[in-house]
């Protein structure tokens, strides 16, 4: 088995869980990831991916099983050793634990790669480390992923994920504002998601087995509104059914402009028409 919050299932992600289905096949046993539905309030922040998109991510990469372990009080207050006790081997009983370079675990993340290689014989279970993944000399890890998100540099994210990044979500009633414009919108909620900053985004859509092309906003309406929601809205240029309620899969491109309050409807439905343009190419 391994552990972790694995937030994006990036390449270094992709490499341990690599291993891993290696190990168990050696053993003759099934390889399972133990995740965590939430993270400790002290780490708090903004993620890469959902948790249904983690498991997802997961499940692709071949892990035979995934499973999320509610953060408790009581889970959080068990001592490193405890962890491994009552946990790893008492619920799961681990012949394997491969971990990361860098993994954290029991009370206060006191547990590290080295009390686990300790504790591993003592408790009868083997450990193995996995080194940390590089790519053009630099460390991939969530940390990096979500530092290259907030500042837009898409291909570099795209790189480190070994995929392009999505923004997917069920499509949700707005308030009509792109409609009244000539350019009806898709709106997905954030949900606690990191993203890219503000702007308007070249895109790629995936909607009901259909791709195509889109015009992707993130913000929060400052022409219209004061303090309005921050949410991301798709603009699909060659899609115009009714489809509240369906799952979007958005991947943005290209920054075509920072967010701005434009000074009339007009002025911003000449910007957008221009927007519109430059997605098409």
């Amino acid at each position: 088995m391994t552990l972790g919050f694995f937030d994006g299932v990036h390449l270094g992600h992709l490499a341990l869980l690599k291993r891993l289905k290696e190990l168990s096949s050696d053993l003759g046993a099934p390889s399972l990831a133990l995740t965590f539905d939430a993270r400790p309030a002290f780490r708090s922040q903004l993620l890469l991916t959902s948790l249904e998109e983690r498991i997802a991510l997961l499940k692709a990469a071949g892990v035979d099983e995934v499973i999320v372990q509610p953060f408790t009080e009581e889970f959080a207050a068990l001592s490193p050793e405890d962890f491994l006790r009552e946990v790893v081997c008492g619920k799961f009983n681990a012949k394997l634990v491969l971990a990361g370079y860098d993994c954290r675990f029991g009370k206060d993340r006191a547990g590290d790669i080295e009390a686990l290689k300790a504790l591993a014989p003592k408790l009868g279970f083997l450990c193995e480390e996995e080194p940390p993944f590089l790519l053009k000399g630099q460390i991939v890890s969530s940390t990096l992923c979500r530092e290259l998100l907030k500042e837009g540099k898409l291909t570099e994210l795209a790189a480190a994920l070994g995929r392009p990044w999505a923004l997917t979500g069920e499509i949700r009633p707005g308030k009509g504002l792109g409609h009244k414009l000539g350019y009806p919108t898709a709106n997905l909620a954030l949900n606690g998601l990191l993203a890219p900053p503000k702007g308007v985004y070249s895109a790629k859509y995936e909607l009901n087995g259909q791709r195509g092309r889109a015009l992707m906003y993130l913000g929060s309406r400052p022409t219209f509104e004061k303090c309005g929601e921050e949410m991301a809205e798709i603009y699909l240029l060659d899609f115009s059914e009714d489809v509240y309620g369906e799952k979007l899969k958005v991947v943005p491109e290209k920054l075509l402009g920072p967010e701005k309050r434009y000074e009339s409807a007009e002025e911003l439905k000449e910007a957008i028409a221009s927007f519109v343009e430059q997605a098409k190419a």
